[in-house]
């Protein structure tokens, strides 16, 4: 299994939402929100007509990758991971219920997206008609902003099931190398470590014991000899994302499931959001010398009102719309 560690670019990263995001938005009074059941949110997957401008350069600037994608032939699955808030809006505290500006832009960005010719994986809809959504094994952890094992499950199903209903995907799976994964879901819940909600809570709240998930496991069936030689080096899909796509939330290994193929995965550091990650894989020999088939491309929803001029971003990763476009146009030649 191939999981990509960048010399020059990215750096690894921890499962850590909270860590860029509430300190570059530190203008919100309130860093996180207490819910029924003892259910943490944060308020920043709120979204407000004032995000409308920056939403659309980011729809607009996802459109024209896609194109470039398609230039350069390889096939873009985009996958956005839909809010907490939404999936789990019944846990939300009384005083602070999902309003309907934030309940519908995720079908509005999908809905755009698709008319521009963008493959689009909507979780939104399977993670709302999903059993787990109301079940012991939620979709998202209850303590922290990152989805479940069982979250990640759905997600690999779902973009699984995209790729087989969409011709351009289907192809571009077909012309990877098949590798046979088993799936064992485990006998027992275990403690999960992951509880970046908790470390922003106010001095003198309740302590909140660790929260259990039920995890899974994904192992190779058989790997040839000149497969444990070139360690991976032939895999022709890249799985790129924020910290959802981070090995520790079960989501690549749900992906080598669901397509039965080893992947290069790539989670990119929360402060360098999506734009400089992408343009950094570009610029990397892991894509200029082994250009995949099919990239998998997951955005948090709440990034669709960041754009890469986003004035919240750190510093050294804001740069003009158009110049990310340009280099993007560039690397993708």
């Amino acid at each position: 299994m191939k999981t990509s560690r960048f010399k020059h670019f990215l750096r690894s990263t921890v499962l850590g939402f909270a860590v860029g995001v509430m300190s570059a938005h530190a203008a919100d009074s309130v860093p996180v929100l207490f819910g029924k059941d003892e259910w943490l949110f944060t308020p920043y997957e709120f979204a407000t007509p004032a995000d409308a401008q920056d939403t659309s350069a980011t729809l607009q600037l996802l459109q024209s990758a896609n194109k470039l994608f398609e230039r350069k032939g390889v096939a873009l699955a985009l996958v956005i991971v839909p809010s907490k808030i939404r999936i789990h809006a019944d846990k939300l505290p009384v005083d602070k219920p999902l309003d309907a500006y934030t309940n519908e832009k995720y079908d509005n960005a999908v809905k755009a997206l698709r008319s521009g010719g963008v493959n689009v994986v909507n979780l939104n809809e399977a993670f709302l008609k999903s059993p787990h959504r109301t079940s012991d094994t939620p979709l998202f952890l209850r303590l922290d902003t990152h989805w479940s094992p069982s979250g990640a499950m759905l997600a690999a199903e779902t973009v699984r099931s995209l790729i087989d209903a969409t011709p351009a995907l289907k192809a571009a799976l077909a012309a990877t190398k098949e590798e046979q994964y088993a799936l064992a879901w485990n006998a027992r819940k275990i403690n999960t470590r992951a509880r970046d909600l908790v470390r922003y809570l106010p001095e003198g709240s309740a302590n909140y014991a660790p929260e259990q998930v039920l995890p899974f496991k994904v192992s190779r069936v058989q790997a040839s000899q000149a497969d444990l030689l070139n360690g991976g080096e032939n895999v022709g899909i890249t799985v790129i994302g924020s910290s959802y796509t981070n090995k520790a939330t079960g989501y690549p290994d749900g992906l080598r499931f669901t397509l039965q193929r080893d992947l290069l995965d790539i989670s990119l550091p929360v402060d360098q959001g999506p734009w400089f990650g992408m343009e950094s894989y570009l610029k990397d020999e892991a894509f200029k010398t082994r250009q995949p088939k099919l990239i998998i491309w997951e955005i948090p929803e709440r990034e669709l009102r960041s754009p890469p001029n986003n004035k919240f971003r750190d510093p050294r990763y804001i740069m003009d719309n158009a110049a990310w476009l340009q280099k993007i146009t560039d690397l993708l030649k």
